[in-house]
């Protein structure tokens, strides 16, 4: 049962991975979708048979990694345009 469950995990992930690209926002803003879909990469890496802890323990780090970009990003583009009043 828990395979099925991680299974089902990780498909959820890589259809939000899918989605994010069509996301209409600027850089700054995707970072929460990147943390929604960390949880369902954290839920194969505890309760996954091996091969799924792998690939949740990637789909993770996978989640970092956008999160830690986005925010770079956004801090960039706040940097370089300070004339627009940010909503935060």
């Amino acid at each position: 049962m828990s395979a099925h469950i991680s299974k089902v995990c990780l498909v959820v992930f890589v259809v939000l991975l899918v989605l994010s690209g069509m996301l209409l926002s600027i850089a700054g803003d995707y970072w929460p979708w990147f943390a929604v879909m960390a949880v369902f990469a954290v839920v194969p890496l505890i309760v996954g048979p091996n091969r799924y802890r792998l690939m949740g323990a990637l789909a993770l780090v996978l989640s970092v990694v956008l999160i830690v970009c986005d925010i770079a990003a956004g801090k960039h583009l706040r940097a370089q345009h300070p004339e627009i009043e940010w909503k935060r």
